[in-house]
């Protein structure tokens, strides 16, 4: 299988500092990578996850200070789930964002119970329970936060785009990428386990104006492709479609291939080499880290950013 699962999703912030506190203090979440934007080195670029960044766990942002509200609308991923593990750690979230000010609504998401909140650009999340259910051997917990290892966020969970057309989506999810319908929910979901929810992607169907983007708009969502070779299956699959893509790119830390389809850009990303390839797993996202190609510009870009 040439897709594994979720690699990262990438939204905006508008101040990266107010970012990094809500998904390290109060979600618990690593900073694993502090970076900047590849095609725009002024701009901060930051990844969230688990202890080392597992593909799956990574939640990545990218800083525009001058950005306008978003306005939530059709054609355009909707809404991020990440996976806790039971409803004890459920209620654990629930106390300690209210105690921050966050306000936050329970309910059932696809069957289990869940908590939907807005983060500090009102970016919509929802906090899921995963019980027993399947999860990816290599997720780590973070022993850098402060919360108790039993209520931790395990990994990113079903993504839910929304779709003027429905069908396209489904057919690029299940003849181009290999997923299939879950048959225990009456919600179109497609999966790549049905005995986890950690590969999940919601397609509903939505008229109306499409979203514009702005502050906590969702750019894109990464699936992982595991390996060199996977990425280039994947690109020699992508090439029988209609449209451009953007072909193989070295990010340096993975390499990606980018694609948009009925409307949702999606990214294609190898799981190595990895954050750890130039750092220690005690250091990551404690230093500004650049690819070799922009090290010759260190001293510009860290003049033009401001501190975290």
């Amino acid at each position: 299988m040439t897709v594994t699962g979720h690699h990262h999703i990438s939204m905006y912030t508008k101040n990266a500092k107010a970012n990094k506190d809500f998904y390290t203090n109060v979600l618990g979440l690593r900073l694993v990578e502090k970076s900047v934007n590849q095609d725009n080195p002024k701009m901060y670029h930051l990844f969230f996850g688990d202890e080392v960044g597992s593909a799956g766990t990574l939640l990545s942002f990218f800083e525009i200070p001058n950005l306008g509200k978003n306005r939530p609308g059709t054609n355009s991923i909707h809404r991020i789930t990440l996976l806790v593990p039971d409803s004890t750690a459920l209620t654990y979230f629930q106390n300690r964002l209210e105690a921050r000010g966050v306000t936050t609504q329970p309910l059932t998401y696809l069957n289990q119970d869940a908590l939907v909140f807005h983060d500090v650009d009102g970016l919509e999340l929802v906090l899921m329970v995963n019980n027993q259910h399947a999860l990816p051997t290599f997720w780590r917990h973070n022993p850098y936060s402060d919360i108790p290892k039993k209520y931790q966020i395990l990994g990113m969970g079903p993504v839910e785009l929304r779709v003027k057309k429905t069908q396209p989506t489904m057919e690029f999810l299940t003849q181009t990428l290999g997923y299939y319908r879950r048959d225990d929910t009456t919600e179109l979901v497609y999966t790549l386990d049905d005995s986890g929810y950690y590969t999940d992607i919601v397609v509903v169907s939505q008229q109306g104006a499409s979203a514009r983007p702005g502050q906590g708009y969702v750019h894109h969502l990464a699936l992982n492709t595991p390996t060199d070779d996977d990425l280039t299956a994947m690109h020699n699959s992508i090439n029988q479609l209609p449209g451009n893509n953007s072909g193989i790119v070295d990010r340096y830390f993975f390499k990606s291939l980018y694609y948009r389809q009925n409307k949702i850009l999606y990214e294609f990303a190898t799981a190595e080499p990895g954050f750890t390839v130039d750092t220690s797993v005690e250091n990551l996202g404690k230093e500004l880290n650049l690819p070799d190609f922009l090290e010759a510009q260190r001293a510009d870009i860290e003049a033009a950013l401001h501190k975290l």
